[in-house]
C-alpha cells in the first residue's frame, strides 16, 4: 500500500509538471509576443514621427526658399539688358532697395561696400577712383584744357561719360535705378579711361501715363558739432498720353561741421607777467 501511494504521488506530481509545462510555455510565448508587439509599435511610432518631421521640414524649407528667393537683377554691363548671373565679367550691382537699406546717398557711402574699389578724396567732387589697386601715373597729362592725371576708372551717368582729368564726378544717389561696378578693362565698350573698370550710375527713366512722386529726408546730429540734414523729392508727370513724360529730381544735402572756424587771433601783453590771447569767432 505504501509503495503504491508513493508511486501514485510521484505520478501525480510528474503529471502536474507535464500538464503545466505547456501552459507556462504558452503564457511565456504570449508575454514575449506582447512585448515584441509593443516594441514594434513604439519603433513604428518613432519612425512615423521622424517621417512626419522630415516631410514638414522639407515643406518648410521649400516655402522658405520660395518666399526668400533672390530677385533677378538686370544689368546693361555689355550694352544690352541681361541677368547679372549671365554676364561673363565681374559685376557688382546696387538696387534701389539695397541703396536705401545701406543709407547710401553719395559715392563715399557706396564705396564702403565695394570690395575692390578705393578712393582718394581731394574735396567735394574731386574723388579719384581706383579699382584692383590700379592707379593713374603721377605725371601730368594735358586734356580738355586741364592739366592733371587722367583717371583709369570711367564714371558714367546713364550713357554720358563723366570722368575728367584729375577728378571724377561725385553724383548724389537720388532716384537711381541701380549702381553698376564693372571691374577689369572695359575700353571696348566704354572707351578711354576704363583700363581698370567702370562705375555706372543708372537713373530711373520717366514713366508714360503714370503720375507719382516721393519725398525722402533725414536728420543727424554730431556731438559738439552742427546738425546734418538731407532731403530729396522725385516727381513723374505724363505730358502726352502714350508719348511723352517728364521726371524731375531735386535734393539738398547739408553736412554739419564739427571743427570751429576761427577767423583771427591776436595776443596782448598788458604787463610783463600777463599774456592775453584773443580769438575771433
Amino acid at each position: 500500500m505504501v509503495k503504491v501511494w508513493v508511486a501514485d504521488e510521484r505520478t501525480s506530481a510528474d503529471a502536474a509538471r507535464v500538464a503545466g509545462a505547456p501552459r507556462r510555455e504558452f503564457w511565456e510565448e504570449q508575454i514575449r509576443m506582447k512585448a515584441h508587439t509593443k516594441l514594434s509599435r513604439a519603433v513604428a511610432a518613432i519612425l512615423s514621427a521622424h517621417a512626419a518631421q522630415a516631410v514638414y521640414a522639407a515643406e518648410t524649407e521649400s516655402e522658405t526658399a520660395a518666399s526668400g528667393a533672390l530677385q533677378e537683377v538686370i544689368v546693361t554691363a555689355e550694352r544690352r539688358s541681361e541677368s547679372i548671373q549671365n554676364v561673363p565679367i565681374t559685376v557688382q550691382a546696387f538696387t534701389p532697395e539695397v541703396l536705401s537699406q545701406l543709407h547710401v546717398t553719395t559715392f563715399d557711402d557706396a564705396v564702403k561696400y565695394m570690395p575692390n574699389v578705393t578712393t582718394s578724396s581731394l574735396g567735394p567732387g574731386q574723388s579719384n577712383v581706383y579699382m584692383r589697386g590700379l592707379a593713374t601715373p603721377g605725371g601730368a597729362i594735358q586734356g580738355s584744357g586741364v592739366v592733371g592725371p587722367f583717371p583709369n576708372v570711367a564714371v558714367y551717368l546713364d550713357d554720358q561719360s563723366g570722368q575728367l582729368p584729375g577728378r571724377n564726378l561725385d553724383i548724389y544717389a537720388a532716384d537711381l535705378e541701380r549702381i553698376e561696378v564693372l571691374e577689369g578693362p572695359q575700353g571696348t565698350l566704354f572707351g578711354a579711361g576704363a583700363e581698370a573698370g567702370v562705375l555706372r550710375y543708372i537713373t530711373n527713366k520717366p514713366k508714360l501715363n503714370v503720375t507719382d512722386g516721393n519725398v525722402n529726408g533725414g536728420y543727424a546730429s554730431t556731438a559738439h558739432g552742427d546738425p546734418s540734414s538731407n532731403i530729396d523729392a522725385t516727381i513723374n508727370l505724363p505730358l502726352i498720353q502714350d508719348k511723352l513724360a517728364v521726371r524731375g529730381v531735386i535734393y539738398n544735402d547739408t553736412r554739419g561741421g564739427y571743427i570751429n572756424n576761427i577767423p583771427a587771433s591776436f595776443s596782448r601783453l598788458p604787463t610783463d607777467r600777463v599774456v592775453v590771447n584773443y580769438f575771433g569767432g
